[in-house]
């Protein structure tokens, strides 16, 4: 369990993770960043996310996030081991 932008979820911890993913409902408007990443999906399909910076509260991290916003992740949040990401 974790919450993004104060809102309770289930989180995903995924150490072959690049990027973090946040459910794009969890998002405010003013959290997008007028940009795109692509990123590979696990069945090795190739599709272009919005970036944003989140507020996340999970076990071992609590402040702001780079995060794809996807409308039906694997989880509400999936977080990437990278500290590249945090931040």
């Amino acid at each position: 369990m974790g919450r993004v932008n104060g809102v309770e979820v289930l989180a995903l911890w995924d150490t072959e993770s690049m990027s973090c993913v946040v459910k794009t409902e969890l998002v405010r408007p003013e959290q997008m960043m007028g940009s795109y990443e692509l990123c590979m999906l696990i069945d090795g399909i190739v599709k272009q996310f919005p970036k944003a910076t989140a507020e996340i509260d999970i076990p071992f991290y609590k402040g702001h996030a780079k995060a794809l916003c996807m409308d039906k992740p694997v989880q509400e949040m999936i977080m990437a081991i990278f500290q590249e990401h945090l931040g």
